[in-house]
């Protein structure tokens, strides 16, 4: 399992940081957990087109999370290079209804000619794509919002957040988990509701007994602060501050 960071940051624009979105790589399948505005160009830094995501994974629809999807599909239908892979997309209850509106907004535009596209909701539960075992759980945040544990045919796991405040689902999610990525927004000091900082990534991370922890989607006062050293101070194990095109290997 590979895990690439494609956008570290939020929706506040920034050069360094693209909003949030991970690649994971397993036995040649790429999937997209969340998929923010800059993460297609990072794919093309990578060598990766529209031909070669197999399955996107959201954890919620907010735009900094959901917004190159747009940009996807539409380039998904260039005529001189179409997509036929069939692809699909997997995210909490009511998503479908969501993508629903968001292709009649684009009157149709969006819709794939040349290939099958198929959503497909997921709950509390644990399903299998491909060789990727998937668990999903409730994370605070809105009410769609799912946290995902990832497990590979060699029993590796990892478990992402998208944006959550505490959430004893995600300690679930990260049980002993070999990578936990957690969304780190805001400094201790300037906590907002429904997001988390330094000392409960670091709390969640020591309650999960995960092995590395990885912080990721950083407000702009995150880089003024000392982020690694207030969270050491509820984890011991490693951690990993994220930056765009991070690459963790599991």
């Amino acid at each position: 399992m590979k895990i690439t960071i494609l956008g570290s940051g939020t929706l506040v624009p920034d050069l360094a940081r693209n909003s949030a979105g991970v690649l994971l790589e397993s036995d040649g399948v790429r999937s997209l957990i969340d998929f923010g505005y800059g993460n297609v160009h990072q794919l093309l830094r990578l060598g990766i087109t529209y031909h070669d995501i197999d399955r996107i994974y959201f954890t919620h629809h907010h735009p900094d999370h959901m917004c190159d999807l747009i940009y996807f599909l539409f380039s998904t239908r260039y005529p001189q290079d179409p997509r036929r892979r069939s692809l699909e997309i997997v995210a909490g209850p009511g998503f479908k209804a969501y993508f629903d509106k968001l292709m009649d907004a684009f009157n149709n535009w969006l819709v794939p000619k040349t290939y099958p596209l198929e959503i497909l909701e997921q709950d509390e539960e644990t399903r299998q794509y491909g060789d990727l075992q998937v668990t999903t759980k409730k994370v605070a945040h809105i009410e769609i919002s799912r946290g995902f544990r990832f497990t590979d045919p060699n029993g590796k796991t990892m478990a992402i957040s998208g944006d959550t405040d505490y959430s004893p689902g995600m300690v679930e999610l990260g049980k002993n988990a070999d990578l936990m990525i957690l969304e780190c927004s805001m400094p201790d000091d300037m906590k907002i509701i429904k997001h988390l900082t330094p000392t409960l990534c670091g709390q969640m991370a020591r309650e999960s007994g995960c092995q590395t922890l990885c912080l990721t989607h950083f407000y702009p006062p995150c880089d003024m602060a000392d982020v690694l050293q207030t969270c050491q101070r509820q984890f011991s194990g490693k951690i990993i501050l994220a930056q765009d095109l991070t690459v963790i290997d599991l």
